[in-house]
């Protein structure tokens, strides 16, 4: 049995499931009796975190999810989320009883760090013979090159549901439209915090200079710093999705024809889901402060 762990974000997510569509299609050919499932209980857990597991609620898909039994044989036993904190406390301590007489059969992959933003090897040479369990983020596109005609008819919106957005979508689609992403929030004073209002100037003029009359869309989370910040843009269009329809946002500036992207995951697949024949997609050229990361396809323009 294989098993790959989801978490995180809907850009988290996205990346995964690029990923588990990669591992499903690489099995098909080196271990066609193979059993894979997704575990899903890190939304259990964290359900307050983001918006929760999405990928069923914004694209439809359905993954065959570890049961707890399963992953505690391949891995180690996960407690069950309780509403309630005293049957969390009790959830905990068994699952800690368990793991301490538990003997998982497989092999866990932990990939993180650096192998998570390039495609890694290992996939292909796996032992058959043996259980795996595997997490990770897998922030590259280089396993979209190897399963992108798949994948990418399955990663399509639900679509918009009233009348307002229908209306801005077909705009648009009209328009010389530039999404520009700014992500404050969670990313101010991080590690995550890099990208400057220099970085965003900059890549106004480099579209300025190529693109004829573009309208400029901006999606942040603080429209206060935008105001502040961004009177350099001129006439701009706000947008943001907030709560459950925050995913609204991805799909607005996936639908925009050029992108001025953030450093996140969510920007980096709102890109990737939207490349226009003709379209400019411009990224930054560091990721995060304390590793030297692009997250970025090549062909993007870095600034």
């Amino acid at each position: 049995m294989y098993i790959v762990r989801f978490h995180g974000g809907l850009g988290n997510q996205i990346c995964e499931y690029i990923f588990y569509r990669y591992f499903e299609e690489l099995l098909k050919k080196r271990d066609p009796d193979a059993v894979l499932r997704a575990d899903l209980t890190w939304f259990e857990r964290n359900c307050k975190v983001h918006q929760g597991y999405e990928l069923e609620r914004v694209f439809g898909i359905r993954l065959p999810a570890a049961d707890y039994a399963e992953i505690a044989r391949v891995h180690e036993y996960y407690p069950r989320y309780h509403k309630l904190m005293p049957l969390r406390v009790l959830s905990r301590k068994f699952a800690a009883m368990k793991n301490a007489h538990n003997k998982p059969t497989g092999e866990h992959i932990y990939d993180f760090g650096e192998s998570c933003y390039r495609y890694n090897p290992i996939y292909e040479s796996l032992d058959t013979d043996k259980d795996w369990y595997i997490e990770g983020v897998f922030c590259t596109d280089e396993y979209l090159d190897r399963i992108k005609d798949v994948v990418l008819k399955e990663l399509v919106f639900v679509p918009a549901d009233n009348d307002e957005d229908i209306e801005i979508l077909d705009r648009m689609g009209r328009e010389e439209s530039v999404a520009l992403h700014v992500r404050r929030g969670d990313y101010s004073g991080t590690v995550f915090d890099v990208v400057t209002v220099d970085y965003y100037k900059r890549a106004v003029e480099y579209i300025r200079e190529r693109v004829k009359d573009p309208v400029f869309y901006v999606f942040s989370d603080d429209v206060e710093y935008i105001d502040k910040n961004f009177a350099f843009l001129g006439d701009r269009r706000m947008i943001h999705h907030s709560g459950k329809s925050s995913f609204r946002d991805m799909q607005f500036i996936s639908g925009c024809k050029h992108k001025i992207i953030a450093n996140s995951t969510f920007s980096f697949c709102a890109a990737m889901l939207g490349e226009a024949e003709d379209g400019i997609i411009i990224a930054p050229a560091k990721y995060k402060a304390d590793e030297d990361i692009v997250m970025a396809r090549e062909h993007w323009v870095k600034l």
